[in-house]
């Protein structure tokens, strides 16, 4: 896993509720939670603090079982510890949900301590047969020793990077204009029919946190939830829970997601840009109106607590004229067990290269990686021009 905290910008949503919810706020919840986790977890193994990291990787694996990369992860904490048989236990369980790289098996620091053992052989083999190789095959020479595998992508996250190119040291430029982007319509209501970009907010008072999700209606009835772009490709690319069709009869608003659930519930306090509907609050997104509006420098962050712990995350983003941008983040982390409390934390900082296109904001890091989200002014009454609040990828940020 990547040492910087960048990761982190995904951060916590609501993780649970007292009622069933759509695949969307669960699954993406959860995986914000453990995108949350893993700066953390990398910090306690850096620091080889293993009885933390190994409680933090049982949580992520927790949260997302059949993800075959925590299970490594954990196979490398064990390694580290010196548990052969806990980490053979792990790799197992990694190769059967699908883990499918036999490379980073072969070149991997943590599993030093198991490569001579015997049963090494059939966990590789067992990768090679995923990936659809051989086991025989050679490493690529350029393949580095890893520490802990990145977190991978969430169920509206496009895929990242495998490794981040190499650092640039170029003097900041202006910003280039960004070439023109499929884009949604700004958010509407006609006789409680939303169409366009909105934003949902919703609390759940079970974990004492604020669910926010992008909504996008198009005008043919269909429905994407979170998306981190507007082409075709990217909306088709959203897993089952985040996309579906919509039809409204009368007050009630129906969602058949792709996933074979429904949600269905009567469209509230309908204005011309705003309605409420299955306990969440939607209000129309309009675009940055000039990239003036995003310079300055925002604060924000989540949390959420359940009965076995808490997570939180802050982070402070600043973008400048330009086209550069830095940002400085906190997380921790609290984990309740047989009447113990462990606690973590770690903190990071990045910087790069900013873009504005529409309703999509890439970040480029100095290292290369890039990170693409929804974002737009949430403006109040006189703060058009000088919007008070932003959204980016799942967080409202406070202008300072």
């Amino acid at each position: 896993m990547s040492a910087r905290f960048l990761a982190a910008t995904l951060v916590v949503a609501a993780l649970l509720s007292s009622r069933p919810l759509h695949a969307q706020s669960d699954a993406a919840a959860k995986h914000q939670a453990v995108v949350a986790i893993y700066p953390v977890m990398l910090q306690a193994v850096q620091a080889r603090n293993l009885t933390q990291a190994r409680t933090l990787c049982q949580q992520a694996i927790d949260y997302e079982p059949q993800d075959p990369v925590h299970r490594y992860n954990m196979a490398c904490i064990e390694s580290l510890a010196g548990n052969a048989n806990a980490a053979f236990a792990a790799l197992n369980q990694a190769t059967a949900l699908g883990y499918a790289d036999p490379n980073s098996l072969r070149t991997d620091a943590d599993l030093a301590a198991v490569r001579p053992d015997a049963r090494f052989a059939t966990v590789l083999q067992a990768a090679a047969r995923n990936a659809g190789g051989s086991a025989s095959a050679p490493a690529p020479a350029t393949q580095p020793a890893s520490t802990i595998r990145p977190v991978g992508p969430g169920p509206a996250t496009a895929p990242a990077a495998a490794r981040p190119a190499p650092a640039v040291t170029a003097a900041p430029r202006p910003a280039a204009r960004p070439a023109a982007v499929a884009q949604p319509l700004v958010g509407k209501v006609t006789g409680n029919r939303p169409v366009g970009l909105f934003l949902m907010t919703r609390y759940w008072i079970a974990t004492r946190s604020l669910e926010k999700s992008t909504y996008y209606f198009t005008p043919d009835g269909r429905v994407y939830v979170d998306p981190t772009g507007f082409s075709a490709a990217e909306l088709a690319a959203l897993k089952p829970g985040y996309r579906g069709t919509f039809q409204v009869s009368g007050n009630k608003l129906t969602v058949a997601w792709a996933s074979g659930q429904k949600s269905s519930s009567v469209v509230e306090d309908a204005k011309a840009d705003a309605f409420n509907w299955d306990t969440g609050i939607f209000v129309g997104a309009q675009p940055f109106r000039s990239t003036q509006q995003l310079l300055g420098t925002f604060e924000g962050g989540n949390s959420v607590s359940t009965g076995s712990g808490s997570i939180a995350v802050a982070g402070t983003y600043t973008f400048r004229a330009d086209g550069t941008y830095s940002r400085s983040g906190v997380a921790s982390s609290s984990s309740v067990s047989d009447g113990s409390v462990l606690k973590t934390g770690g903190q990071g900082q990045a910087a790069g290269r900013w873009q504005l296109n529409g309703f999509v904001l890439t970040l480029t890091d100095n290292q290369g990686q890039q990170t693409s989200g929804v974002s737009f002014p949430f403006v109040t009454e006189g703060t058009a021009a000088k919007p008070e609040r932003i959204y980016f990828n799942g967080t409202l940020y406070k202008r300072q």
